[in-house]
């Protein structure tokens, strides 16, 4: 049985992740990657005209990065084209979009290998999330989804980083001894499970996977996340260096990761010199300074593409958008409060944390970002409210704020109109 095959067979009787099409419309999961302001304005610099995007969602499996897609660009005439090998992967995407009365996307069934071949045309926008780490050969999907996309295309790929899976590689490693992979998936899955709870707590195999809720959440979830995770076929995890050279070697290069701040050694050590490293080794650095990443995800581009726009936070013909579809609520209803205390800590995910000062600047800054006022109507606002505080200093801690949320990817900002 070829790699292939076993890898399809897993997803055909464990598709993952698991997602229960009953219960879809008690959350809108929204995948970082298919975040559309963010995508915009990394692509684009801004709006475009929506009825013409070609979006693929490669690997698309039970649906995540599909629905949150069509939810964002119904109405809108975009086509929507979902990839995937696994027939009941692709059942359950289709059930859960249905739940929704999302009717924008079309479903193909093939390897991301094959897709090529297909006749699907060139897109604007591809995600490919937790997918190209367990083909035999993640240089030829990659190179795969470069030819479908358009030269001023973007990209959106999430892989398994090293460092912060080792244990789940260690017991990995002990796994292919007790379970191998030609034994039949759901005796594998009973090895599993006994020696998950078999194994003295003080195990190094084990404890890596004890001590991360993240990790522990997968093996209890589900067992499809399990499975996914301790026993497929095939596994290849990326160190930043590592994942630069695969992208030049299918002619693609980063963007922009999907959280700045994390690949940014100052971070996490201050008042250090680094002048000498340029983006990709700072990004590095970064990695080896956190020690513990499970995953990179990331926005790429063909080598050959255009050049992107690059906007200013103080650019005052810019404008500023919240990315998630729940923050602007959020906010509303935060500063309708009669009572603030002196911060307000803005959540978007683990590590992704924004703690806003809620003074009078702080609450106008909040408060004024609606996708239609420029950088330069919100500090004009701010000039009116500052007393006596200086116009010099009110645009730094303008810059600044916009800064710590562009930096976790909570906020975008829009190209002004070009002179």
């Amino acid at each position: 049985m070829t790699t292939l095959t076993r890898v399809q067979q897993q997803y055909e009787v464990l598709p993952y992740p698991h997602r229960d099409p009953e219960r879809e419309l008690e959350q809108l999961l929204q995948t970082i990657l298919c975040e559309l302001p963010r995508i915009q304005s990394i692509a684009w610099g801004g709006p475009r005209d929506l009825s013409t995007l070609r979006v693929l969602d490669a690997g698309c499996g039970t649906g995540d990065n599909t629905v949150f897609l069509a939810h964002q660009l119904q109405g809108t005439g975009a086509e929507i084209v979902a990839l995937d090998f696994s027939n009941t992967s692709l059942d359950i995407n289709r059930a859960r979009l249905a739940k929704r009365g999302l009717d924008n996307v079309r479903h193909v069934l093939a390897p991301i290998e094959e897709a090529p071949s297909l006749d699907l045309g060139e897109f604007d926008f591809i995600v490919c999330s937790g997918v190209l780490h367990h083909l035999s050969s993640p240089l030829e999907g990659l190179t795969a989804l470069r030819s479908m996309l358009k030269p001023d295309g973007l990209m959106g790929v999430m892989v398994y980083a090293r460092y912060g899976r080792e244990p789940v590689y260690l017991m990995q490693a002990l796994l292919r001894r007790l379970a191998p992979p030609e034994m039949e998936p759901d005796k594998r899955l009973r090895i599993l499970k006994r020696t998950f709870e078999g194994l003295p707590k003080q195990s190094r195999t084990l404890r890596g996977l004890l001590d991360s809720p993240y990790l522990l959440s997968e093996i209890t979830r589900s067992d499809a996340g399990a499975y996914d995770l301790l026993l497929h076929t095939q596994d290849r995890p990326y160190t930043v260096p590592e994942l630069h050279e695969w992208m030049g070697d299918a002619g693609m290069r980063v963007v922009e990761w999907s959280v700045p701040r994390s690949y940014d050694p100052t971070t996490y050590l201050k008042d250090i010199g680094l002048s000498h490293l340029d983006g990709a080794e700072r990004a590095a650095t970064a990695e080896l300074m956190h020690g513990g990443m499970m995953k990179h995800e990331f926005w790429c581009e063909r080598d050959d593409a255009p050049v992107r726009p690059s906007v200013a936070a103080d650019d005052v013909t810019a404008t500023p958008v919240w990315v998630s579809l729940d923050f602007p609520g959020q906010v509303q209803a935060t500063l309708a409060l009669k009572e603030l205390g002196p911060e307000m800590r803005c959540s978007f995910g683990p590590e992704r944390d924004v703690v806003v000062s809620t003074d009078a600047l702080g609450r106008h800054f909040l408060g004024s970002i609606n996708g239609v006022s420029t950088v330069g109507d919100i500090l004009e606002g701010a000039y009116r409210i500052a007393g006596t505080v200086s116009e010099n200093r009110i645009r730094a801690r303008w810059v600044e704020f916009a800064e710590a949320f562009r930096s976790v990817g909570a906020l975008a900002l829009y190209e002004g109109p070009r002179a």
